[in-house]
């Protein structure tokens, strides 16, 4: 009950007080709801990145073994998707929370591709009699599938952590807009308790009322200032989230020439190891390599009914760099990267997308034609390097100590599949890229309904 020689500031003040701090604790619960949802499904494995990952690689195990001949690309397809298929666990993981890059799931994506090609290749016929001709045959296979797994696992691991990094949100700086009205703020409220103090010294009965009040504004207007500088932070930060085109272009070139980088870290790699069993080093190590990343060659079929046939076909499940050629004029596992990288890409653009328009007044989907743009653009710089390396053909050395001799030039392009090939890359990763943005609409609009 308010005194009659009681100022109408001192009971304004009091209303607001009461009724001010209501508002804060309710955003505070949602902001904890939030975040306690946040990290359930942080410590929770994301058994839906893992199935997707083995069921690609599956497919396309399973669909290798129909070719008699394996392809160039049968033994190393694990290699060169794992960084694609860490790229893809990363990506379906942001679909839910963006805290926990999902390494223990890539590092198994990874395990399971190299698991599937080796149980693909000791189904084809006369591994097993091959294996028993000697202990060096037995030994060289097993080291090479080894290798081919562990390889696997460590640049699935690569691959999770530079899409993990690559399409972080980035930082926001403080705004200097918001800290200096922070400051004027701040003096205000110094002057209005300069004057409280002057007010009290006239009149000592209402001193303590006055001067308690006031603390309160003070009170108030803190957490009204609070408010305010952190919706100026959350403008700010959505300002900064947008990402310029020279982003873009280095993320799509660092993303897209991983498979080319890693196919000459893992030849080297191969020939180094085994070298320790005084096998000479292939012809066109690298060269058989990066020939895998192209699906449209020049078929060079070979004749498995002779008496050799077994040895051959056994040959072309270990030793990469022995024989060259595909059986037909298309190779269906020379897709596999593409596959993993253009849906990984796909996801983690839509998803950061999605993010920037939870916190900005934007789309939450980017245009179609810088979205299929940057797709094709992924597909390009993966297929071209390996694309042009190739098509000059395959010029190479065997040494055996101090004997050096020269091999003629094999060549397994032509204009017709360099063409093929440029099409190709590119036109996957864009049909990805439109099949992912309907069905992630679709399911958005779903989840609203």
């Amino acid at each position: 009950m308010n005194r009659p020689d009681q100022p109408e500031s001192t009971t304004e003040s009091t209303e607001e007080v009461n009724g001010a701090p209501l508002a804060k604790p309710h955003r505070d619960s949602t902001r904890t709801a939030l975040s306690s949802a946040s990290q359930s499904q942080e410590s929770s494995f994301d058994w839906t990145a893992l199935g997707v990952v083995i069921l690609i690689a599956a497919f396309f195990a399973i669909t290798a073994r129909h070719n008699a001949q394996p392809a160039t690309s049968f033994v190393p397809a694990a290699v060169l998707s794992a960084t694609g298929c860490g790229l893809l666990v990363t990506a379906i993981r942001t679909l839910h929370t963006s805290k926990r890059i999902g390494l223990l799931e890539a590092a198994l994506g990874g395990f399971f591709m190299a698991l599937f090609q080796f149980t693909v290749a000791i189904t084809y016929p006369g591994v097993f009699d091959s294996i028993s001709f000697g202990q060096t045959l037995q030994d060289d296979f097993l080291i090479t599938w080894i290798l081919i797994t562990g390889f696997s696992i460590i640049f699935s691991l690569v691959g999770a952590t530079l899409g993990h990094l690559s399409f972080a949100p980035p930082r926001s700086l403080p705004d200097k807009s918001s800290s200096t009205a922070g400051i004027k703020e701040k003096d205000a409220d110094t002057t209005q308790d300069e004057q409280s103090v002057h007010y009290a010294e006239i009149e000592e009965e209402s001193v303590n009322t006055v001067s308690r009040n006031e603390e309160e504004d003070n009170t108030v207007g803190t957490g009204d200032q609070d408010i305010q500088i952190e919706d100026s932070s959350e403008a700010s930060s959505s300002k900064q989230s947008q990402r310029s085109i020279i982003s873009y272009f280095f993320t799509i070139l660092l993303l897209g020439l991983a498979p080319t980088v890693v196919a000459y870290v893992f030849s080297a790699a191969y020939d180094f190891t085994l070298s320790f069993n005084q096998f000479v080093p292939g012809p066109y190590p690298t060269l058989r390599m990066l020939s895998a990343l192209l699906p449209w060659q020049i078929p060079i079929p070979i004749d498995l009914s002779s008496n050799i046939g077994n040895i051959i076909i056994f040959s072309l499940l270990w030793r990469i760099p022995l024989f060259l050629g595909n059986p037909s004029l298309f190779d269906l596992q020379a897709l596999e990267p593409y596959i993993y990288n253009g849906a990984a890409f796909a996801l983690l653009l839509l998803t950061m997308y999605r993010q920037n328009a939870s916190t900005a007044n934007q789309s939450s989907h980017p245009g179609w034609v810088a979205y299929l743009s940057m797709e094709a653009a992924l597909g390009l710089v993966m297929v071209l390097p390996a694309n042009l390396w190739v098509l000059r053909g395959l010029e190479g050395l065997l040494q055996f100590h101090d004997i050096v001799i020269p091999i003629r030039t094999i060549s397994i392009l032509n204009p017709l599949t360099f063409s093929l090939n440029l099409i190709t890359g590119p036109l996957v990763c864009v049909g990805l890229g439109i099949v992912l943005r309907i069905f992630l609409g679709k399911r958005t609009v779903t989840i609203l309904n």
